[in-house]
């Protein structure tokens, strides 16, 4: 069997496709046309997330003793450096260190943590799998499997963001699909560790595998479809949460700053709104005056605006054309077509 004739469903795809269909086919079937990548937004959390998971998940291969005297915030600190600027998403220096301090938090909780001092398992396969239909299986990465003490495996998800997972979720059901077929061991717990909150993992029972099955398959057929008939609808059209920050490469606010030639994807730091203006007041290249002007014109007409600070038109004018300059000479060419856009909406 072709590897590139099976259509593989992981927790991600599944997810992706519930949300909103057109964002599974921005980050599944949408080729970069100069590269013939796969594209995708880099943003703070997805990548503080996978430095904190880098960080943890290569002690699975560390002997206990030898994984116990790591300092994981130091290694935490050199993976990080992977992530910095732009390449992370990080638009200012100021959020970039904040996240930075969160993922410090996070692993300096794993470290010396029960879960290292007991034997780790491997699957049998880097990237597990279980047939679904023909040319369709099921595929995921199991983040840590700890060997416990009376024998059987335990499969430990890590959580970096802020929310939990619901009670309908469908990742652990699907880890734990994958285990009972690539594990040597009978899997006899599943457990989310939520880094931010937790000092260990929480863990969640999960109910019948059969009815989740029932759901995997249902979802994958439902993609297997939109896939040959070549339709991904927006679910929400002009003002889609899920899928909108996609439009915004298309419209020239993004950068392209990297490429994983492993998984061949181009990765995009886009450029919003808040991001900028926190741009702004860090570099504080406008004075005072000129960043109230601005940032009540970002939400308000001109008119508004020379009323709120008692300034006439010209006079207004005047502190504009001097914060369009320094605009230009300090921020790039999306930067400067957010803002733009932003100050067209308010006319």
């Amino acid at each position: 069997m072709n590897y590139k004739d099976i259509l593989w469903i992981s927790h991600s795809a599944i997810s992706a496709f519930t949300k909103c269909p057109h964002l599974y086919y921005m980050e599944y079937i949408y080729r970069n046309p100069k590269t013939g990548n796969r594209i995708q937004i880099v943003n703070p959390y997805l990548s503080l997330g996978s430095a904190v998971h880098e960080t943890i998940e290569e002690l699975a291969d560390v002997p206990i003793k030898k994984r116990l005297k790591m300092n994981l915030k130091e290694r935490f600190e050199e993976v990080f450096t992977s992530y910095s600027g732009l390449r992370g998403g990080f638009v200012t220096k100021t959020k970039e260190e904040n996240f930075k301090k969160r993922g410090l938090e996070m692993v300096s909780k794993v470290e010396g943590s029960e879960m290292l001092k007991s034997p780790s398992i491997k699957t049998k396969t880097n990237f597990p799998t279980v047939d679904l239909f023909k040319n369709i299986k099921l595929v995921g990465s199991l983040d840590w499997i700890e060997k416990l003490p009376k024998g059987g495996a335990h499969i430990i998800d890590f959580k970096t963001g802020n929310s939990r997972e619901s009670n309908g979720s469908l990742q652990l059901p699907i880890y734990l699909i994958l285990g009972e077929e690539n594990i040597n061991e009978n899997v006899e717990k599943t457990s989310y560790w939520y880094l931010q909150h937790d000092n260990s993992p929480v863990e969640h029972k999960v109910g019948e595998l059969s009815s989740y099955m029932e759901k995997i398959k249902e979802i994958s057929l439902s993609i297997k479809q939109a896939i040959d008939n070549n339709n991904f609808p927006c679910n929400y059209p002009g003002r889609c949460f899920a899928c909108g920050d996609y439009s915004r490469i298309f419209e020239g606010e993004a950068k392209m700053v990297g490429t994983d030639k492993k998984r061949k994807k181009d990765n995009f730091c886009i450029f919003k709104k808040t991001d900028i203006m926190e741009k702004i007041e860090e570099n504080n290249f406008l004075d005072d005056r000129e960043k109230k002007v601005l940032e009540l014109r970002m939400n308000n007409s001109l008119e508004i605006v020379g009323k709120e600070l008692n300034l006439s038109l010209e006079k207004l004018e005047k502190i504009g054309e001097g914060v369009k300059q320094k605009l230009k000479d300090n921020l790039s060419l999306p930067e400067l077509k957010v803002i733009i856009r932003e100050l067209k909406s308010n006319g």
